[in-house]
């Protein structure tokens, strides 16, 4: 039975029932079917196999559009190339993050949020998506909700750092100082050299010690301890006075309060108060005569008045327990060549050098000690050192003066 053109067209598109005698198997087509059919389905085959290789390298160059544009901090021209991949490759999650990341990037965060959302949907534990999600909520001041996401992102990957960091942030902005401690501790741990968690683990001590004492302020406004922390907290301040007061009422109250001598015996030291320093020193190592710090502040008096064989027992007692205290091999150096050991001051200062090679008043002692050993070269090699770091801090004075000149003149400050 013949079909004409527009018959096979009719049942191609279903309007018109095909003859019994022709089967869409088996060798009863008619032959124009035959013909159709097999165009259509090689036709159908081509666009798919063309479609699946071209998809993949439109996305690849869009990409690396996207990514020139994010390296020279064009963020709006990578998101418009961004949404554009996404055209070609409807949500694919790389891609949506990397526009979320740029959106994040614009200030857009509400927008950044809607997108890691949308990628936590189909993926909740997608790696990486729920710690910038953190970083966004943070951005708005959500910090639960910063901490709700950061925690689920060190659920799948609890060694992600960033996760840790902004978890850590908003601790410290919910009040929670000892839990942000902990995850900056551990941060610090995995790498010692992080100033950025360092300054903020100095923040977090801070706070959490003021926390802490308003606590016992309020449970216990004239205890021994509040009264140690208001002492504390006067002579950080350099208001000695107040602090020395604060303590001795400390004293008052309770004469075996745990480090009180050594509280005293501090403070006096830092007024300049050597006499008194020494007396409350001396107390303190009769309590417990391995208090290094007491050691310490004793010795640093006794080189001042030039008992330096008397100083030296405290200095190794120091540096026994603070091998990293560098200020006590210099002063133990000064006692070795005030006593006439130079061999050994060579020696002990050149400690103080291996841990800050810019040391200036070590640098002038080995010009003195070298110089008394006869060695010109090594003692004029330190005194030359010695200048040029003297230079060198005078010069940072200036800059330092100098600025705050200028910020005073641009504030108006008389």
């Amino acid at each position: 039975m013949a079909v004409t053109n527009v018959q096979w067209k009719a049942r191609l598109y279903g309007s018109v029932p095909w003859p019994r005698t022709t089967r869409l198997v088996g060798r009863d087509w008619g032959p124009d079917i035959a013909i159709g059919v097999g165009i259509l389905v090689a036709l159908i085959a081509t666009t798919e196999v063309a479609h699946a290789q071209t998809t993949p390298a439109r996305t690849e160059t869009l990409l690396s559009r996207a990514i020139e544009l994010e390296t020279t901090k064009d963020y709006v021209g990578a998101e418009r190339v961004y949404r554009e991949a996404l055209l070609v490759s409807p949500d694919d999650p790389e891609i949506l993050k990397r526009l979320g990341l740029v959106c994040q990037g614009q200030g857009k965060t509400d927008e950044s949020i809607e997108i890691f959302q949308k990628i936590l949907k189909r993926a909740p534990l997608y790696p990486g998506v729920n710690s910038l999600l953190g970083i966004s909520y943070y951005a708005l001041n959500k910090f639960d909700k910063t901490v709700e996401a950061t925690q689920k992102e060190l659920t799948g990957n609890p060694k992600d750092r960033q996760a840790r960091y902004y978890l850590a942030l908003a601790l410290t902005a919910s009040g929670r100082f000892f839990e942000a401690i902990q995850q900056l501790e551990g941060l610090l741990t995995d790498d010692p050299q992080n100033a950025a968690v360092m300054y903020q683990l100095v923040v977090d001590y801070k706070a959490a010690a003021q926390q802490a004492s308003q606590r016992l302020g309020k449970t216990n406004p004239n205890s021994e301890f509040t009264h140690a922390i208001k002492a504390e907290v006067l002579a950080d301040g350099e208001r000695f006075d107040e602090a020395i007061m604060e303590f001795k009422e400390v004293y008052r109250q309770n004469p075996d309060f745990p480090g009180i001598h050594l509280a005293l015996g501090e403070v006096y030291w830092r007024r300049k108060d050597l006499e008194k320093a020494q007396q409350e020193l001396q107390l303190a190592l009769l309590k417990d005569p391995n208090q290094p710090l007491a050691h310490y502040y004793l010795a640093d008096i006794l080189v001042t008045n030039k008992e330096y064989l008397q100083s030296m027992p405290h200095l190794e007692s120091a540096i026994s327990v603070y091998p990293e205290l560098t200020r006590a091999y210099w002063l133990l150096g000064k006692c070795y060549a005030g006593t006439g050991d130079h061999q050994h001051a060579v020696q002990v200062l050149k400690k103080a050098l291996e841990q800050n090679p810019n040391y200036k008043e070590v640098h002038f002692q080995l010009h003195e000690v070298y110089a008394r050993l006869g060695n010109k070269a090594e003692s004029q090699k330190h005194l030359q050192i010695f200048e040029r770091l003297t230079r060198e801090d005078q010069n940072k004075d200036r800059e330092l003066l100098q600025e705050s000149l200028q910020k005073q003149k641009d504030s108006g400050t008389p």
